[in-house]
């Protein structure tokens, strides 16, 4: 109901222009990135898990992107590594919460803060902004929005799959609802929340590429406040954070796109 409001009514207030040719181009690029990370942080929030470091880690996937990029002249080579390094931060999320049994947030708020941190230190010693030196090696992937459409599409559908249709999904809303009831039901309670937060990792990885894409450099606030974004895109969407049965992947989907359609029909 919300998202046919949303259209609705911007389609009123811009004639129609929210809908043109190029602007649609660019919300595919402003909702890919968002969409993308909603998709794998919805299965740890449905497992009753927090996260408030994606934004971050989206951040400093994207600088290592670059200074790789820059360092050996092959972009693949960095964004190997980044969903590589998204994966093991997020790991590490999962570990600090599970083996020292500390809430969730602790673990989230080590990873945004070291993440942020050198973020900020790197991008300092080149006067606040990494740039990437080869842009040609960007411009197709910038350009291409439907390599991005095609990208978020397999990913919003892979997940769809994985939340609505497997034991991994169904695990992870009875682990949301009651984990204890969920292990003496058979659930592999902290193997479902690993795979939860390394799938959040390599999707946050993927998202990275979109986001470093766009605007081919790195300034010290990279990434920052997305995790916000995610959060407010799935409550639009219709689903509470403390996750559970309620958890449902259209909150993310409807989410992501109504929350960046409401961003860029607010600023037309």
């Amino acid at each position: 109901g919300s998202l046919i409001l949303v259209v609705v009514l911007f389609s009123i207030l811009t004639k129609g222009n929210i809908f043109s040719a190029y602007n649609l181009k660019t919300l595919v690029g402003q909702i890919s990135s968002l969409l993308i990370m909603a998709c794998g942080l919805l299965f740890v929030f449905a497992c009753g898990s927090f996260d408030i470091a994606s934004g971050s880690v989206a951040g400093l996937c994207s600088l290592i992107m670059v200074l790789i990029a820059n360092k050996t002249g092959q972009l693949w080579i960095g964004i190997i590594v980044s969903i590589l390094l998204s994966m093991i931060l997020y790991f590490l999320q999962c570990f600090i919460s599970v083996k020292l049994k500390l809430v969730t947030t602790i673990g989230s708020l080590a990873i945004m803060f070291s993440s942020r941190g050198v973020i900020t230190y790197v991008c300092s010693l080149s006067d606040g902004v990494v740039h990437i030196d080869d842009y040609s090696m960007i411009s197709n992937l910038k350009s291409n929005w439907v390599l991005q459409l095609v990208i978020t599409i397999l990913v919003v559908l892979i997940t769809g799959f994985l939340f609505n249709y497997t034991k991994i999904g169904k695990q992870a809303r009875a682990i949301g609802d009651n984990p204890i009831s969920a292990r003496q039901s058979g659930a592999n309670v902290n193997g479902i929340r690993y795979f939860a937060y390394v799938l959040a990792g390599l999707l946050v990885g993927i998202a990275s590429i979109f986001l470093m894409a766009r605007s081919g450099s790195i300034g010290k606030s990279i990434g920052s406040g997305m995790e916000m974004d995610i959060m407010i895109a799935i409550i639009l969407g219709g689903m509470n954070l403390n996750g559970g049965s309620k958890s449902k992947m259209s909150a993310a989907v409807i989410g992501s796109i109504t929350y960046r359609l409401l961003s860029n029909g607010m600023t037309m």
